[in-house]
């Protein structure tokens, strides 16, 4: 008695497991509505004919396979199912008659891919997918609306789901509302209400979109910490608008010709390396307490920034504004730099006399200004040219006029100076020297007269000194032997090293040298000293010349070389590729192939995978034993030591479970009753 009750129990215990597995087992449910048998089984000989009748009898964990030809019906799926359309042929779910939502998801871990869903006039009332539970994956489907009064997409309270590769064309767009950890990548949404409207969301990535010809491409009302990154929005009403919340970033995207490229009404937001290029208004400044740096402003047709009157304390800079109707302006109360630096102005048209790229004036911008202003300064007056006397001549007239041909780049009139190089006494000027033309003096001097002079000319806020020339006068008979010059060299070295260069083999036969002149080369020049240091800024080979005067003014002039060199490494440039879509423990091939450096080559390749990993090469394989979206920063280092360093995302989802304890525990029970069996005998 108690044997067969064993038994039996056992019996009970073996089917159950039996039936477990045979429940974990995905299985995979196909539909066909061309099928000619009205009664299908689910299996690729008889599919069945509708995709509800699959939903029906799938299970967790089930894919269901939907030939090509469209289906008139409306979908709701309530288990963890794959819905997969063909990737050979149109798979079209089309409902005829008036409902709510085309598709209808309500279960966690749901993924739809290859379909095509269409709306016919205003059948559907609400939302032609709509999605109200977590972890939902919807991709590569084509969305076709011919009503903007229809959602293509609807996430309602959705948390953790992945839009991503799909074509949305018409509708009012997707809509998302009360979620969390969304992402959207690599979509196509035209001609919508709204690409992307976003309510009491927070943390959804928008990367890689592209988003054109709606009223409104991103909408955000009272959201946070978003990413859109790597956008391209164009021909919009209204590019990306930010309406309350706040502490989102918007990065490295491309907005082009949109009635308003960013409106931003809330705080707090980063605005970064964006390029925005033919918008009406780039960006509409509303709120407070923004960044908004590195972005390019070109061809817009009213404003690249316009700042309304309640907005403040917001940073801007280290911004580029060219060619914009009206570069910028502000009523509010915002701040144009950083403290250290400010923005590019293509019509700055002012000066940076010290040379340190910072405008010497501000650059107002409405209220506002921008106190380090870098853009298109005004230039300097050329250098004085053509000189006459010419340099180094001897036996010149006493009365000699002074003559240098002057120019300069954005003024028409100039004042010249002419001084004595010796003691740079002015020794006079003159007035109303339109550029391009000659300005001359006359002095009157003694016999054997070495004359050191040199020209400025001024164009009223700024002025440029020429070389340093140098003559003398008929000498007194009887005349004396002249000197003999000697710069040494030729010399070596390096960019920004000090030179030391010697003249001081430098003799006359029967005086004393008096007076040393030297050019370096480069523009610049000394004089007096036999033995002077310079410093070259670039590299080259740089002729240099002595020119020798001995005490009754007579002149001797000798050249050398001096060879500079040195190279300015670029950076790398990395690129990791991605984003990456994977499941939890699946290897993810992470591919930096086309990273490259501008003037060299990588020698190193450093993924860090955001979980605490790190790996090295070109190719790296790696997974994650946890779901969720992780950021994967790659640093690349060239031959030279210089980095570049980039990111990408992997979003992760859940690995399906497997049935490997039931079948330990199968195992366990067989080898039970087969002993228990032997014993009994």
């Amino acid at each position: 008695m108690h044997a067969r009750r064993f038994c039996f129990m056992l019996a009970v215990v073996l089917i159950t497991l039996v039936a477990t597995l045979m429940l974990s087992e995905a299985k995979v449910i196909y539909v066909d509505v061309k099928s000619p048998y009205p009664k299908g089984d689910g299996s690729i000989d008889l599919p069945y004919r509708s995709i509800s009748k699959a939903i029906s009898m799938a299970d967790d964990g089930d894919i269901i396979y939907v030939f090509p030809g469209v289906y008139n019906e409306t979908i709701r799926i309530d288990k963890r199912l794959t819905l997969e359309g063909s990737e050979s042929g149109d798979t079209i779910i089309c409902k005829n008659d008036r409902h709510k939502h085309t598709i209808e998801i309500c279960a966690s871990m749901v993924t739809i891919e290859n379909l095509i869903v269409k709306s016919i006039g205003d059948k559907c009332w609400n939302a032609l997918i709509y999605v109200s539970s977590n972890l939902v994956t919807l991709q590569g489907i084509t969305i076709n609306a011919s009503s903007k009064n229809v959602w293509a997409i609807y996430l309602d309270h959705a948390n953790d789901g992945m839009v991503g590769n799909n074509v949305i064309n018409g509708s009012k767009g997707i809509y998302v509302v009360g979620s969390v950890n969304d992402v959207f990548a690599k979509n196509r949404i035209l001609n919508a209400e709204f690409a992307l409207k976003f309510k009491d969301s927070d943390n959804a990535i928008a990367y890689g979109n592209r988003i054109e010809n709606n009223s409104y491409g991103i909408y955000m009302d009272n959201c946070v910490c978003f990413n859109i990154t790597n956008n391209t929005i164009c021909n919009n009403v209204e590019g990306i608008k930010i309406y309350r919340g706040g502490n989102n970033l918007i990065f490295k995207n491309d907005i082009e010709r949109n009635s308003k490229g960013v409106d931003i009404d809330s705080a707090g937001n980063r605005i970064k390396n964006n390029t925005f290029h033919s918008n009406e208004i780039a960006i509409l400044l509303r709120g407070t307490g923004s960044t908004i740096c590195g972005n390019v402003f070109k061809n817009s047709t009213l404003y690249g920034i316009y700042a309304e009157e309640r907005s403040g304390e917001n940073i801007i800079y280290m911004n580029t504004f060219e060619m914009n109707y009206k570069n910028a302006f502000d009523e509010g109360n915002n701040q144009w730099d950083d403290g250290k630096i400010g923005n590019y102005w293509d019509d700055y048209n002012n000066v940076d006399r010290n040379r340190d790229g910072i405008g010497d004036y501000p650059y107002f911008v409405g209220k506002s200004c921008d106190r380090y202003p870098t853009g298109a300064f005004l230039k300097p007056p050329d250098k004085p040219i053509n000189v006459y006397p010419e340099d180094g001549a001897t036996n010149v007239g006493l009365n000699p006029t002074l003559q240098v041909k002057v120019s300069d780049p954005d003024s028409e009139v100039l004042t010249v100076y002419f001084y004595s190089a010796t003691d740079n006494k002015l020794l006079g000027e003159v007035h109303g020297v339109r550029s391009g033309e000659v300005a001359s003096y006359t002095l009157r001097l003694p016999y054997d007269c070495l004359m050191a002079w040199y020209a400025v000319a001024n164009d009223s806020k700024q002025e440029t000194a020429s070389d340093i020339w140098i003559f003398t006068t008929l000498p007194t008979p009887p005349a004396n032997k002249k000197p003999v010059a000697d710069p040494g060299g030729p010399y070596y070295g390096n960019v920004n090293e000090t030179i030391q260069f010697d003249g001081t083999a430098s003799f006359d036969p029967d005086g004393e040298i008096t007076f040393y002149r030297w050019n370096f080369g480069d523009g610049s020049g000394e004089i007096l000293d036999p033995r002077p240091t310079h410093v070259y800024k670039k590299e080259g080979v740089y002729q240099v010349t002595l020119t020798v005067v001995d005490n009754n003014g007579t002149s001797d002039t000798k050249i050398t070389n001096a060879y500079i060199s040195g190279k300015f490494n670029k950076k790398p440039v990395a690129n990791p590729g991605g984003p990456y879509l994977a499941k939890v423990k699946e290897s993810i091939l992470f591919d930096a192939s086309n990273s490259y450096d501008p003037d060299g080559e990588i020698v190193n390749y450093s993924w860090d995978f955001g979980d605490n990993s790190k790996a090295y090469g070109k190719k790296v394989k790696h997974s994650y034993s946890k779901e969720g979206t992780y950021q994967v920063t790659l640093t690349v280092t060239d031959d030279k030591g210089e980095k570049g360093t980039a990111f990408t995302y992997a979003v992760v989802k859940g690995a399906k479970k497997s049935p490997g304890f039931e079948i330990i525990a199968l195992f366990i029970a067989i080898s039970l009753l087969f002993l228990y069996r032997r014993k009994a005998r």
